[in-house]
């Protein structure tokens, strides 16, 4: 029971910081239309967002290279991909509160 409830607030913890990375990967995307690369808030959310974005770039750098579109889609798939982790997240949790408030 005390295993369950400790997962539980992991997870709730785990929930939390993806949620905060996902509204970075929104916020830098926003940035980009108005601040210079350079700028040391844009610098900051890149040393956070990076290593979520950069395989997504890999694989999108192939697929636009063909169609030459002008629009890097890596954030827009990071954060859909955030967004499908903390649904299924939070439905392991919500199982999880039930499985231990069942007992």
């Amino acid at each position: 029971m005390i295993i369950l409830m400790v997962l539980i607030y992991l997870l709730a913890g785990i929930i939390w910081f993806l949620r905060v990375l996902s509204f970075m990967i929104i916020a830098n995307a926003l940035l980009s239309w108005f601040l210079d690369p350079m700028h040391p808030i844009r610098v900051l959310l890149a040393k956070f967002i990076s290593p979520i974005l950069r395989p997504i770039r890999r694989i999108t750098d192939k697929l636009t290279a063909k169609s030459s579109l002008p629009i890097d889609l890596s954030p827009i798939l990071a954060y859909f991909a955030l967004v499908l982790l903390i649904q299924l997240l939070s439905g392991i949790q919500d199982w999880l509160r039930f499985r231990t408030f069942m007992y």
